[in-house]
């Protein structure tokens, strides 16, 4: 049993909503590698390893890898961009929300499956509630640092209010909202 020769085939065999979150992946470290070009220099080196881990990423989403692969995004990010609190760093959290949600997405199902399409309206509710509230508190964080609150007690208690409301928000969402009954 060769398990390259099995990736192989379940690429060769996968259904079309698997073949879009493939795409997906492609596209999220894509947009990436461009953001990361457009944000600083980042050695040649770093980018064709990006690209070989990207294909990786394609051909085998199920495992540890795509989280190696985000750790290693966030390593190059660190190292290529001046100033890692650039504004292009929320693109860049948002090309790894895609990674991310197109990963797990692709894992959930055998490459063959045929997925529902409520699967897909459920996770593209939530990737856009979870991409607009990176956004807006990234803009939080931006007029902070425009009105000279560095951080200190401000910034820790303006994380604790976001983190809250994420809770509170997830709380609602996922035990609330589920539990109640449908007519």
């Amino acid at each position: 049993m060769n398990p390259m020769k099995d990736l192989l085939e379940d690429l060769r065999s996968l259904s079309q909503q698997q073949v879009l979150l493939r795409a997906a992946i492609a596209l999220a470290l894509l947009g990436f590698t461009t953001v990361l070009l457009i944000a600083g220099e980042s050695s040649v080196y770093a980018l064709v390893v990006l690209s070989l881990l990207s294909a990786c990423c394609i051909i085998n989403p199920h495992t540890v890898l795509p989280a190696a692969v985000m750790i290693y995004c966030l390593a190059v990010w660190w190292a290529g961009v001046a100033d890692p609190f650039d504004p292009w760093a929320v693109p860049a959290t948002l090309c790894l929300l895609l990674l991310h949600t197109a990963c797990a997405l692709s894992a959930a199902a055998p490459a063959q499956a045929e997925l529902p399409r409520q699967l897909f309206r459920t996770y593209a509710v939530r990737l856009a509630l979870v991409a607009g509230a990176t956004i807006v508190l990234s803009l939080v964080a931006y007029a902070q640092e425009a009105w000279g609150y560095s951080g200190g007690l401000i910034a820790v208690l303006s994380g604790l209010l976001a983190l809250g409301l994420a809770v509170g928000l997830h709380y609602w969402v996922v035990t609330v909202r589920q539990a109640e009954p449908t007519a």
